[in-house]
Formats: structure tokens, sequence, C-alpha cells
């Protein structure tokens, strides 16, 4: 296991046990390790139980990106079909996503490259739909790579997107954007944040419990 400390101006310690099994440690600035070691080790039987449920979660098979395996996109599953074609390309139809690729072409390449895109234009999407009802305006957006932060806000306003958000559902992708817009107006986790993020979307902390609870299966698909 390995153990990450984070200071910050917080006022309280906090433990997070990543899904990877990891333990983060979340501490105002200032705390003694002294301190920090003792509340670790007052916890130690809690942390070892959820340690030990993390590693009960059965992970999906990696993929081959053969026929016939299943894939997320907006919260349904699709079947993968590959055919050879003379440009890569990617469709839905009727349940079927259909990979068209092109000869010596990596299959998972040109359907991760196509969640990016299509991440990159419904995510936009959202944004402007919500910017609005929020009265609020970003700098730029960019789509990443990231499993573990499915988005984030700078003191500047530019917002970064996992395209892992485009395997989920449209309501989990609304929680995310609406969390990373209300940062525009406090860039923490303070009680006026998640009350802004509240105003908008009242039921957003079964949303957050769902992601914590599914997203990384659902990202260690892929």
């Amino acid at each position: 296991m390995q153990i990450q400390i984070v200071y910050s101006k917080r006022k309280t310690i906090s433990l997070i046990i990543s899904n990877d099994g990891n333990l983060q440690i979340r501490a105002p600035f200032g705390t003694k390790r002294s301190t920090i070691d003792n509340i670790v080790q007052d916890k130690k039987c809690w942390i070892e139980r959820k340690i030990s449920e993390i590693k009960q979660i059965a992970l999906p098979a990696k993929k081959t990106y053969n026929n016939g395996e299943k894939f997320y996109y907006l919260g349904k599953i699709y079947e993968l079909k590959i055919v050879k074609a003379d440009k890569n390309s990617v469709s839905l139809l009727d349940g079927i996503l259909l990979l068209s690729i092109k000869k010596q072409s990596n299959p998972r390449l040109v359907l991760i490259n196509w969640y990016k895109t299509q991440a990159l234009s419904f995510i936009k999407t959202r944004l402007n739909y919500y910017s609005n009802l929020l009265n609020c305006t970003f700098k730029s957006i960019t789509i990443t790579s990231a499993k573990k932060r499915l988005g984030s806000c700078d003191f500047n306003g530019n917002l970064r997107f996992s395209f892992y958000n485009i395997l989920l559902d449209q309501a989990y992708i609304d929680y995310v954007v609406i969390h990373e817009l209300c940062h525009l107006f406090y860039l923490n986790h303070s009680k006026n944040f998640w009350q802004k993020v509240e105003s908008i979307l009242p039921d957003f902390k079964q949303k957050r419990l769902w992601i914590r609870k599914n997203f990384y299966i659902i990202a260690n698909s892929l």
C-alpha cells in the first residue's frame, strides 16, 4: 500500500482509500507527522477492511478487441463488430459498435480516439447548457486520458475532463460538468461549494456515490 499525504488549508484530517488500494491522507498545513501516524494507527482496522473490500471487486477482463466484446457508451452497452475498410471510423447502430479499420491499424487506438472526439463534443454541449444556467464563463476545455480524475478546474478557469466520462450515462456526466463549473465560484469543496452544486443538482450525493462505486470498474473495461 502506498501512502500519500496532501497538505492544504483544510481544518481536519481525512483518510481516503483509492480504487487501486492506496491511502491518501489529507491534512491541514503544519500537521505533525506523529499526529498523522497516530491517526493511521487508530484507523488501521478500517483501512485494512476497506482495502480488502476493494480487492474483492472483480475487475472486467482486459479487452482483446475482438468481435462480440461489450463496450460502454453514454451508459449503454454495445457489442463490438470489426470490419476492414479504406479508412478508420466508428458508428453505432442497433446495439452494435461498428469499428471500421484500415489494415495494420490498432483497433484500440482507433476506438479511444473516437471516444475522445465524442467526449469533447458532448461535454462542450453540456458545459454550454450549464454555464448559461449558472451564469458563468470558463476559459478552455481539454480532454484527458485520466482514469482517477474525471474533471478538474484551475484558477484561470481552464477545465479538464477525462474522455472516460463518455462511457457514463448523461446524468453522471452532468454531475461532473456541474461540479467543475461550480469550482469557478469556489475553488474548494467548502459548504458553499456543495450548496452551489445542490442548487443545480439536488440529488448530487447519489450521483457522486454511484461514480465512486462504479466508475473504476467501467474505466478499466477498455
